[in-house]
């Protein structure tokens, strides 16, 4: 297991047209492919340019290798720049990113094993608990609850270097992820560019997450007070095509410039294009606002294409009622107000970027990932504290310390400590949760079914009630209560609408119970919200078949198989449909 210093370094930019980098994009794709020549691992298949042209903002996307594919799950990764050379470099180093943490993540020589005390017991410096309580927004639970709640768990721990005075830290990799989960990895072509990346993804996150959760209204950005040519340039091609675009100060008070980014088509939305939120953060506010645009452009399918987004930072608007707080905001600056720490020299950045953390009373934490062959700076960025979308909120360690025995235990080991962590705290609904999920787990449907009421009646937080009727609607479906499952789902839905898992199992129990059309409107509702999800596909072809839409279901079946053949009944029923429409035409 690597116990090394993060090596940084005074690091100039050389590279400063639409993003500040240590060499140009064209020296990094030549960089990338040369590593990729020196390893025996087959990673990259392609790289290919994907928009359509419409407003000539070039999108590419690297399809993934066999070995890359197995390592991250993922058939390519995305890239975005304002020029082909910028977008393809993009997307090269995005998927070296990806490949360079999951393989960190699934290597166990990258990791001591065992819970607090017998790290700290072996004399390790450790991250202290008040850090981990922190990064939940736990201000209840005492140290010496988390400590006894944490007895027996057996974490991942790495080294990990914190960047506000330099030293080695051992941290809990496990807890991290579980809040984190793939928020915070980054690649560069040297580490200080690498850290720059992962400090602005996670305040980025941290920023999207707290005004999308309190409706906060922010400035909006005046677009004529932006005069970099290439900015302008990005702006001029929305405006040419009538793309509606708002862009906002997100940056609250972290002290890093970040730039929200709004944006549709009047002629083509809804039919053929989505409202797409997105946001940039650099620490040059310029460079923000052509993040944010270039981030608009990779997710938009050029307005015209039909094509859906999955939302990550920030929620999905369906209609602009719902971002009303960024529309419609009645303060108004100039760019140059916004603020700026950025610097000829990236380690430089570096050292900005940490000092604003540290104003917000945190510190960063970078886990070197780099994957030993590839040999591409990687690094794994922690803020303790940082806000993710849905996950984080509720403030309580203990809550996560239930997580991980459910992830790390199984079996007679997971009731016993389930039990164990009841008996401390007897009240406490997401441990009733987890007694239900390992119940339900282990095919205990009542058993499970009971635990979630008596969750749902333990004044469960309200972020976490979805999750909760999602898992008794999981439960009343395996049990063939379908009316009852889509009624618990249903009120998951009103809390929630952006569950795709919730529309799925919902639209199964539509199906059983034959009302297709209400199957129809669920897993169209899953497929727009996961785009990727085969199966919703699938399931969304067999409801239209049934409905006589046989073009249309033929339509979605191809879509389904194109993203994963394997689904049998999906292939079976697409061949029935194809010889029958065959046979129609003979």
């Amino acid at each position: 297991m690597k116990m090394q210093q993060l090596p940084l370094q005074p690091c100039k930019k050389q590279y400063t047209y639409d993003q500040d980098k240590a060499c140009s994009p064209e020296e990094t794709v030549q960089r990338f492919q040369a590593r990729l020549k020196a390893t025996n691992l087959d990673i990259l298949k392609e790289v290919k340019r994907i928009d359509n042209g419409r407003l000539d903002i070039p999108v590419y996307f690297s399809v993934c290798g066999a070995d890359a594919v197995r390592t991250i799950g993922n058939k390519k990764q995305m890239g975005k720049g304002s020029t082909p050379e910028q977008s393809r470099a993009s997307a090269c180093m995005e998927l070296g990113e990806r490949f360079s943490f999951f393989s960190f993540k699934d290597n166990p020589d990258n990791f001591l094993v065992g819970d607090y005390q017998q790290m700290e017991a072996a004399g390790h410096p450790l991250l202290p608990l008040e850090v981990l309580l922190q990064s939940v927004h736990d201000t209840s639970t005492s140290e010496a609850t988390l400590a006894e709640l944490l007895t027996g768990l057996p974490l991942l721990w790495t080294w990990a270097t914190r960047l506000s005075d330099m030293e080695l830290i051992l941290i809990p990799f496990s807890w991290f992820y579980a809040i984190n989960e793939f928020n915070g990895p980054s690649a560069g072509n040297t580490y200080e560019e690498a850290v720059i990346q992962g400090i602005s993804e996670v305040i980025e996150r941290h920023v999207c997450a707290l005004i999308s959760r309190d409706q906060l209204v922010t400035p909006i950005i005046d677009q004529d007070s932006i005069t970099d040519p290439v900015a302008r340039g990005l702006l001029e091609k929305f405006k040419a095509h009538d793309i509606e675009l708002v862009l906002n100060d997100f940056s609250l008070d972290t002290g890093i410039p970040t730039v929200g980014a709004l944006a549709w088509d009047p002629a083509t939305f809804p039919e053929k294009s989505e409202i797409v939120y997105t946001a940039g953060t650099t620490p040059d506010a310029t460079k923000a606002v052509i993040r944010a645009l270039t981030e608009v452009a990779q997710l938009a399918g050029d307005f015209n294409s039909g094509s859906n987004y999955v939302a990550s930072g920030l929620p999905k608007p369906l209609q602009l009622s719902e971002v009303e707080h960024v529309v419609r905001s009645s303060r108004r600056i100039r760019l140059e107000e916004m603020v700026d720490v950025d610097d000829s020299d990236i380690y430089q950045e570096v050292q900005n970027c940490v000092a604003a953390v540290r104003r917000m009373g945190t510190d960063v934490y970078v886990v070197d990932t780099m994957h030993p062959e590839l040999q591409i700076p990687a690094i794994y960025t922690i803020i303790p504290g940082a806000h993710f979308r849905e996950r984080a909120m509720g403030g309580d360690g203990a809550m996560f310390a239930a997580k991980l025995a459910s992830q790390l235990l199984e079996g007679a080991a997971l009731s016993a400590k389930l039990d164990a962590m009841q008996q401390l705290l007897p009240s406490a609904y997401y441990l009733m949760f987890y007694c239900g999920r390992d119940a339900y787990e282990s095919g205990k449907l009542e058993i499970a079914l009971n635990y979630f009421e008596q969750a749902l009646a333990a004044d469960p937080n309200e972020e976490d009630l979805p999750y909760l009727y999602s898992y008794k609607g999981s439960c009343l479906k395996d049990l063939e209560q379908y009316e009852a499952a889509a009624a618990a789902i249903g009120q998951g839905l009103e809390l929630d609408e952006e569950r795709p898992d919730m529309h799925n199992i919902v639209g199964v129990c539509c199906y059983k119970l034959e009302q297709y059309p209400q199957a129809i409107h669920h897993f169209t509702r899953a497929v727009e919200l996961n785009p990727v999800s085969a199966i919703d596909y699938a399931n969304l072809a067999l409801n239209l078949e049934m409905v006589g839409q046989g073009q249309e279901a033929i339509e979605q079946y191809q879509i389904a198989l194109g993203l994963d053949p394997a689904i049998a009944f999906a292939l079976e029923r697409l061949e029935g449909l194809l010889l029958g429409q065959g046979a129609g035409q003979s």
